[in-house]
């Protein structure tokens, strides 16, 4: 008779049997095969107290949150996932790219590899560049983007960088300006008004043109940079009976501008003038230096003609890397136009050298292009107005021959 219990597992149930079958219990033991020490007991299963499972959040429940972040539900969308609509770069920087085409090109359609070489990029990879040639077509200069398909010049770029009359690069230069929706925005708002404090058009800028909070400051760095820009070249609002454009002019008035001076400036290229300051060395400025750059197609800066923001140093510094040719008068070794020369060897400038007395020039700079003039001769002004414009030119052309051997660096031309 089986007497067995059907509840019993594993050696219980080996005792079991050997009763009924008259077996001794210690040789059916014997038989049972012994778990192994490293052999773990099964655990249990573990139930969730109650206040636990109450707590957690289901999986649908944070699915819906994450729903909710990114539409927008919740949170708003971060301003770095937004496109920009406004350029990066100022107006200025981003002629670089429609000049680049002209220049090496003779305005035709140019591959943007060989242009990002010719404003001085290794690569089209690279963000710097991608971001000038946005900005380039944001301010619609020119088409294409990417780094395969051509960039090709627009009527406004073309009327920038090689106008056909005086007054076409102006009304290109503001027609780039207004060619972005929020500065033209921004402008039409504030039309015949001074901008306000910092703080009020920061406000603004968010609450009427929705700028994103994190990009107010680059917006209005960018902004007020082009207005100095247009502003230089006395570029104001095409409206009949408008005084003035609401443009925040930040460039004071000044009594002393010529007469020539008043259309404001003429041409793209800088040539920036480091010089000592005062009476007579002013009048040179105005009646030898001015002409002879200007006839050389270089646009004259002097430090005291610097009005926009940050401290001297900086202003002379955001000259010196943007003039196409700078001219240095040693007269008097002063020692703030040999400190800024130093600058501009460092960054790879080309120099025109100036002196009334040849002994002020280093011996190690002689070698360089220097205009000697002496105040006795009765017609010196005339005669250094001919030799400047000539060097200007030459180094304007082939700046490599007015840069100090140890500061030169391979210029080469791109193939286009």
């Amino acid at each position: 008779m089986d007497v067995r219990d059907k509840t019993l597992v594993g050696p219980d149930l080996v005792i079991e049997e050997a009763i009924a079958n008259s077996v001794p219990a210690d040789s059916a033991l014997s038989a049972f095969p012994k778990a192994s020490a490293s052999q773990k007991p099964p655990k249990k299963p573990r139930l969730k107290s109650a206040a636990k499972s109450s707590t957690s959040t289901p999986a649908s429940s944070k699915k819906s949150k994450v729903a909710e972040v990114v539409f927008g539900k919740d949170v708003k969308a971060k301003p770095a996932n937004l496109p920009w609509t406004f350029p990066k770069a100022t107006l200025e920087d981003a002629i670089k790219i429609p000049r680049a085409v002209e220049e090496k090109n003779a305005g035709n359609p140019m591959k943007p590899d060989v242009i990002a070489k010719a404003v001085g990029f290794n690569s089209t990879s690279d963000w710097r560049f991608l971001d000038l040639l946005r900005s380039a077509n944001q301010y619609g200069l020119v088409t294409g983007t990417g780094k395969i398909s051509p960039v090709s010049l627009t009527d406004i770029g073309r009327d920038i960088v090689a106008p056909s009359s005086p007054s076409d690069r102006p009304k290109a230069l503001f027609s780039a300006f207004r060619n972005v929706d929020d500065f033209k925005n921004v402008e039409e708002f504030y039309q015949n008004k001074k901008l306000p404090e910092d703080e009020f058009f920061e406000n603004t800028l968010f609450r009427e043109f929705n700028i994103p909070r994190e990009r107010i400051r680059a917006f209005i760095d960018t902004f007020t940079s082009n207005l100095n820009f247009l502003h230089a070249f006395r570029v104001e609002r095409p409206q009949p009976g408008a005084d003035r454009s609401g443009f925040r002019d930040r460039t004071p008035e000044l009594n002393t501008v010529e007469p020539d001076d008043i259309a404001g400036r003429q041409f793209l290229d800088t040539c920036f003038v480091m010089m000592p300051f005062g009476e007579w060395m002013d009048q040179y400025y105005r009646e030898v230096f001015v002409p002879a750059i200007k006839d050389a197609g270089l646009e004259p800066v002097r430090a005291d003609e610097l009005f926009s923001t940050g401290s001297v140093i900086e202003q002379i510094w955001e000259q010196i890397r943007r003039a196409k040719v700078l001219l240095a008068d040693l007269t008097g070794k002063n020692a703030n136009v040999f400190y800024e020369l130093g600058l501009a060897h460092a960054d790879h400038k080309p120099v025109v050298f100036t002196t009334g007395n040849l002994d002020d020039v280093p011996f190690d700079l002689r070698h360089l292009r220097v205009a000697v003039y002496d105040i006795r001769d009765p017609s010196w002004g005339e005669k250094l107005k001919i030799s400047l414009g000539a060097y200007l030119k030459a180094a304007k052309a082939d700046p490599t021959k007015s840069v100090p051997q140890p500061f030169r660096r391979e210029m080469t031309m791109p193939v286009p």
